[in-house]
């Protein structure tokens, strides 16, 4: 009851947040990413490898690709999950170079079932490192810390599973933003259960910045998933 009153307070907060924002550009967007996930033979482990593909309206469609892999551990009959992940970053820069970036990460999750719904909050501390041969930047590398808040909801007898989420980002290591909330991400979709191994995400995703000037992006997206 404690974790589902929180979740309905930070939805409930979320337009007064957005509604304190000046007026800034919006853009269009697209999301595709293929996620394949292998259990180790050490027991509770896995290994996760992601490519993730993001388009954007102009000045030019192509936005990133992300290729990130990386090892989960499980605990307590995975409702705690810890990862340790690396990932390489090819994109088109505020410069408008291309560039790439290299970042590591750490993931804390936690889920829990509640009936039919459930609930999952997970905190990742980031470390990205950026070429400041191909862009200018005030701090690198940037630590960043995200906390995101999920609900999913399993309807009985269909392979459908709505979700709701929002992800809250925050600078650690930068005087100008530190310790501030520096964007939004929220998403609201569905998973379609294709068989024991596979599944897909449809989704709508709102990108909303607090601090820099950068647009907020208003995407579509589609990830399969697929379990060896």
């Amino acid at each position: 009851m404690i974790i589902r009153n929180i979740y309905i307070l930070l939805f409930l907060l979320t337009p007064i947040v957005l509604n304190a924002q000046p007026q800034r550009e919006t853009k269009g967007g697209a999301v595709m990413s293929l996620n394949v996930e292998k259990d180790l033979p050490l027991r509770n482990m896995s290994v996760n490898f992601e490519e993730e593909l993001r388009l954007i309206t102009a000045p030019n469609v192509y936005d990133r690709t992300v290729s990130s892999l990386g090892i989960d551990y499980a605990l307590l009959d995975r409702k705690i999950k810890i990862g340790a992940y690396y990932a390489f970053i090819y994109l088109y820069n505020n410069d408008f170079l291309y560039e790439a970036r290299h970042r590591f990460y750490f993931n804390l999750s936690y889920r829990q079932n509640v009936e039919q719904f459930t609930f999952s909050w997970r905190v990742r501390l980031q470390e990205t490192l950026r070429d400041e041969n191909r862009g200018s930047y005030r701090v690198n590398p940037r630590y960043v810390m995200k906390n995101r808040l999920e609900a999913e909801y399993a309807v009985w007898g269909k392979p459908w599973k709505p979700f709701l989420s929002c992800d809250f980002s925050t600078n650690l290591n930068d005087d100008e933003t530190r310790y501030d909330l520096v964007r939004l991400r929220f998403q609201a979709g569905a998973n379609w259960r294709i068989n024991r191994t596979t599944s897909m995400d449809f989704y709508l995703r709102w990108d909303e910045y607090l601090k820099d000037d950068d647009p907020r992006v208003i995407s579509i997206g589609a990830a399969y998933k697929m379990k060896l």
